[in-house]
């Protein structure tokens, strides 16, 4: 039977998310898979992986903040802006107190303009940076604006850093390094990151890569219905033959109170399951179903 739901993986260090999910979808016997936030190969921790129908819940699920814990290495930037990377930029680590890191840090809290790394899956005409940087092109930088929820400095030393960090989706811990190397002035780059949360999902309740197989899947897969958290409404058979249909209802006919504009709801009936927004027509407020998975 296919599987339809959400598992969550505890990436390795060494391998790609692609090769992740291809490797959890032929465990799941699943041809259709996608993951939620590309890890780099360097990278562990939480990787969400998506299994057929529930790919189609991407768009509501990749706008979820991010949170991390890296590892900063000073005194250095490099290509790609982690330990992989050649040098490029090295200077002596000056003797900086926690008072001293902490400012520095404020500058990087808040919406800020981000470097999109040279070395990225991003795409520029068609083509990944990556890909571009490789054939020996030269990129124009480009940069986005990104939000930095939270940064706590966890730890530090001589020469590293250990910050806690919560962002925005589309957030490169690698250029949030770098940046913060050339604040300090000696350069920096990730040594090592950690994903710890992906929106409500947690690393604590991920299973590891290496333990998971075709005996034990079944046990940590978070069924289609599951996966989102929006408020539930069941309706009736009569009213799920118009949501199978894609047909928008009144809300005086739900009994949601003034619900407002934009707000989403699980629908459940017997014969699909929806997902609903709230929309405006006419003067009158409807629920409109966005993504329908018939039972």
């Amino acid at each position: 039977m296919p599987a339809q739901g959400l598992i969550l993986i505890d990436k390795p260090e060494g391998i790609t998310s692609r090769k992740v999910t291809s490797k959890v979808a032929r465990i799941f016997r699943e041809k259709k898979a996608g993951h939620l936030g590309t890890l780099d190969p360097i990278a562990t921790g939480l990787l969400p992986v998506l299994l057929g129908s529930a790919t189609r819940l991407v768009p509501f699920l990749e706008p979820d903040e991010k949170e991390y814990q890296a590892l900063i290495r000073l005194g250095a930037s490099t290509t790609t802006m982690d330990r992989e990377g050649e040098v490029i930029f090295a200077m002596e680590v000056p003797e900086l107190s926690r008072s001293e890191l902490e400012e520095i840090l404020s500058r990087f809290r808040g919406e800020i303009e981000h470097l999109i790394p040279p070395f990225s899956a991003h795409k520029r005409k068609g083509k990944r940076l990556y890909q571009l940087a490789r054939e020996g092109k030269e990129i124009e930088p480009k940069f986005k604006k990104v939000m930095i929820y939270e940064l706590e400095l966890e730890d530090f030393g001589k020469d590293w850093l250990k910050i806690r960090a919560v962002v925005s989706p589309g957030t490169y811990l690698r250029s949030l390094a770098d940046a913060i190397g050339r604040a300090i002035g000696c350069g920096g780059h990730l040594e090592s990151l950690v994903r710890l949360r992906s929106g409500r999902f947690k690393l604590k309740d991920a299973i590891p890569l290496s333990e998971l197989s075709p005996e034990n899947c079944q046990n940590y897969l978070i069924p289609l219905e599951e996966i989102l958290d929006y408020e539930k409404i069941e309706l009736e058979a009569e009213l799920g033959y118009r949501v199978r249909d894609g047909l928008a209802l009144p809300v005086e006919k739900l009994g949601l109170e003034n619900p407002s504009l934009g707000k989403k709801f699980r629908i459940f009936s017997p014969l699909c399951f929806a997902i609903g927004e709230v929309i405006e027509k006419q003067g009158r407020l409807y629920l409109k179903p966005i993504r329908v998975f018939p039972g």
